[in-house]
């Protein structure tokens, strides 16, 4: 169904969390708790009503209800929302994809296994869903719904993966007989192949190899040069495969914007370097001043003054529709990532030109980005990534004069005060997009850093004096959220290494230290939702117990581990969890190991259970033969103990994750395993070992007494009837 710590769908029943439960003075849940109620109505369709012919068939009932859950997203949030969404999930993937390889969406091996890794000690991961982690899990069910967007496309027209998901559930609620049926409601990756061929007469064999098959993920790398004299663009493309999966082949769209239009081009990739020639459309025009018309229809006056004016192409796309499993990066100038910036209406080309154009840092960058980030009809999303290319612009310039100062006199002209633009004015959140990056201003401005890596005194004053005028009184949305981002932002002030020039700043972050413990302490009088403010409040004090700024006597983690007891949000218990992790990390507490393991073995809730144990696997406390004292005979004998006795088998994959990242599929090195012996004596029922964590002597139990007096009696009977039997 939905995601596990939301709920699980059933026949015309979803129970849901009260996690997702919010008034309507919540802004931010609400896209959550919409997104999660879409997938879990979809998955009463394709999860329950329908359901895998096989375990290895999942992939299939997860993609289409993913489809389903794309239209019911597309009709709420929007294209744009959508769109961005699906972009999102497809870096996910491809983040995870270059940690780990993900195996196969569907194994044909009779085996159901497949090495995730090579070597001696390969992760090997079971086709089973009590062997399968959470995690790979989710992200399977992420690469399902990007192959199944994919099969939409090939299928030509979208209305007929429409046909083909009307089909299958007419198929499941009616048997030719007329009754109802249950044995035509699983469905197999075979079946639904040929209920492909039968409404639209495709055949998809070939790429069901390439995609559903093998696993992998790959780059593309598109780079192009114009050649005035025959007018066209010498395109190149280099495909690397994440590893060394097998390669790509097949026809990759390119969407030239040029000076007459755009113009869509089809180009062959093969498993090799593949060099082509675009033809342009389009004449330069050296003098000659006239509206560009874009992919959309409309027309645009665009400055070309920076650009080649012997070329005609303005920009380029690779794979607009997003139909190949692939990261795309494209080697272009700053003019063209800038005008594609400005102009382009594609939401996801917009967002990856504003990651792009920090590597191109110049006063240009800084103006395209404020003009785009002062812009009310651009997507607020674009806006928001323009705000931290903006940041990391200032921080890698080297120009003096460009400073911090640049993102506040915007962040005033946007949400100063009428009369004085020096002063903030009340909160006002009924523009949710101006929420939204406001949001954003806080967490952006924190991140500023000078060329030496060093916050300046001016950007921890900024944000305090956010956070200490701060007036929510005539506002009718809460405004907890706003709390967090400037907290966050002064979470990322928080020097990393103390000199003589971050004295100053640190002072000032020890000041603001007295109002983050005030938050902390209200939030318990009076909760926000979800007590989110507590969870800020305790990252911040994290960074500053991770870099030292905090003296010894006070450098404790009791203040994580009170966070960690039922009656706190499930959310502060999840941060809590991840920040006494990463100082189990960074300290090699045994106490605090302890406490984690303790809740994993006896908490009663399964989500919070699993949370733990994947934090743990996610930040390691040590690595395979790395000499630790953590790294002992009871953490594994403890390990080894949760692993056989728990009958969650999410937490038991959790567990099973956590001991292979841990120790690997070989034996662990604390594990005596050379001149080991025990001795016996029967007759005095003594044993001697040197095995570490044994007594050297000790001896029977009174069970073995028993077994061993049994076992004799058993013998002797035995040699009694052996002795009267008779001779032959």
């Amino acid at each position: 169904g939905i995601n596990a710590e939301y709920g699980q769908s059933y026949a015309s029943l979803t129970t849901a969390s009260i996690n997702l439960l919010h008034s309507a003075r919540i802004i931010d849940q609400t896209l959550h708790t919409r997104r999660a109620l879409g997938m879990a109505i979809a998955s009463q369709y394709f999860g329950v009503f329908i359901v895998p012919e096989s375990y290895n068939d999942t992939w299939l009932v997860v993609g289409i209800k993913n489809i389903l859950f794309l239209l019911f997203m597309k009709k709420i949030f929007g294209n744009n929302e959508c769109r961005f969404w699906v972009y999102q999930q497809m870096m996910r993937v491809y983040k995870a994809e270059c940690e780990q390889l993900l195996p196969p969406l569907h194994l044909k091996d009779k085996s159901q296994s497949y090495p995730l890794t090579s070597g001696n000690n390969a992760q090997i991961f079971h086709m089973d869903p009590m062997l399968t982690p959470p995690h790979i899990l989710e992200l399977m069910e992420l690469k399902s719904m990007l192959v199944m967007r994919i099969v939409e496309n090939r299928l030509g027209n979208k209305e007929l993966i429409q046909n083909v998901i009307k089909k299958l559930l007419s198929l499941a609620w009616i048997n030719p007989s007329g009754e109802s049926s249950s044995i035509n409601a699983l469905l197999s990756t075979q079946d639904f192949l040929k209920t492909i061929q039968v409404v639209s007469g495709k055949d998809l064999s070939d790429f069901m190899s390439r995609y559903v098959y093998q696993p992998g993920f790959c780059t593309l790398n598109f780079s192009f040069a114009f050649n005035r004299k025959r007018n066209v663009a010498d395109v190149t493309i280099r495909q690397k495969t994440l590893h060394d999966c097998e390669k790509y082949v097949g026809q990759l769209t390119v969407l030239v914007q040029e000076l007459d239009g755009s113009f869509s081009n089809l180009l062959q990739v093969e498993k090799t370097d593949v060099l082509q020639e675009l033809n342009c459309q389009s004449k330069s025009r050296r003098n000659k001043k006239k509206k560009i018309p874009l992919f959309t229809g409309e027309e645009v006056d665009i400055d070309l003054s920076h650009s080649d004016q012997d070329s005609p192409v303005i920009w380029l796309r690779v794979d607009p529709e997003m139909l190949w499993l692939s990261k795309t990066s494209i080697e272009m100038p700053d003019y063209m990532w800038q005008a594609m910036l400005l102009h382009e209406r594609d939401v996801v080309y917009q967002h990856m030109a504003a990651e792009v154009l920090p590597n191109f840092p110049s006063q240009a960058t800084i103006n395209t980005l404020s003009t785009v980030l002062l812009d009310e009809k651009c997507y607020y999303q674009v806006r928001k990534q323009a705000l931290h290319s903006l940041a990391k612009c200032i921080s890698i310039s080297g120009d003096p004069t460009v400073n911090e100062e640049v993102l506040i006199n915007l962040y005033r002209k946007l949400y100063g005060s009428v009369d004085n633009e020096k002063f903030t004015r009340m909160n006002d959140f009924s523009d949710f997009p101006l929420y939204f990056i406001q949001q954003e201003f806080m967490r952006a401005i924190g991140q500023i850093k000078d060329h030496a890596d060093y916050t300046t005194p001016r950007i921890v004053q900024f944000l305090y004096q956010q956070l200490y005028y701060n007036d929510n009184q005539r506002n009718e949305y809460d405004d907890s959220s706003m709390i967090v981002a400037i907290i966050d932002g002064l979470t990322h002030t928080v020097p990393h290494k103390v000199d003589y020039k971050m004295e100053q700043v640190l002072k000032h972050v020890k000041q603001v230290l007295p109002k983050i413990v005030c938050y902390l302490n209200i939030d318990k009088k009076m909760p926000s939702y979800q007590q989110i403010i507590s969870a800020a409040c305790l990252r911040f004090i994290s960074k500053l117990i991770q870099y030292g700024h905090i003296m010894d006597n006070l450098k404790d983690s009791s203040i994580f581990s009170a966070h960690l007891k039922r009656g706190q949000s499930f959310h502060v218990r999840c941060t809590a969890i991840q920040l006494l992790a990463l100082f189990i990390k960074n300290e090699s507490s045994e106490r605090d190991l302890n406490t984690i393991l303790s809740l994993i073995e006896f908490d009663q809730s399964p989500f919070i259970r699993c949370h733990a144990a994947q934090q743990l696997y996610k930040l390691p406390l040590f690595t395979k033969h790395q000499d630790c004292f953590l790294n002992n005979l009871h953490l594994v004998e403890r390990l080894w103990r949760l692993l056989n006795e728990h009958q969650d088998f999410n937490l038991r994959c959790c567990l099973a994750q956590l001991y292979y990242t841990l120790y690997g599929r070989t034996t662990p090195t604390c594990v005596p395993t050379n001149n080991c012996a025990v001795v016996i004596d029967l007759k005095g029922q003594t044993a001697r070992t040197n095995v570490p964590g044994i007594p050297s002597s000790f001896r029977f139990s009174s069970k073995f007494d028993d077994d061993r007096k049994y076992s004799s009696d058993d013998s002797s009977s035995s040699r009694k009837k052996k002795k009267h039997k008779p001779m032959s």
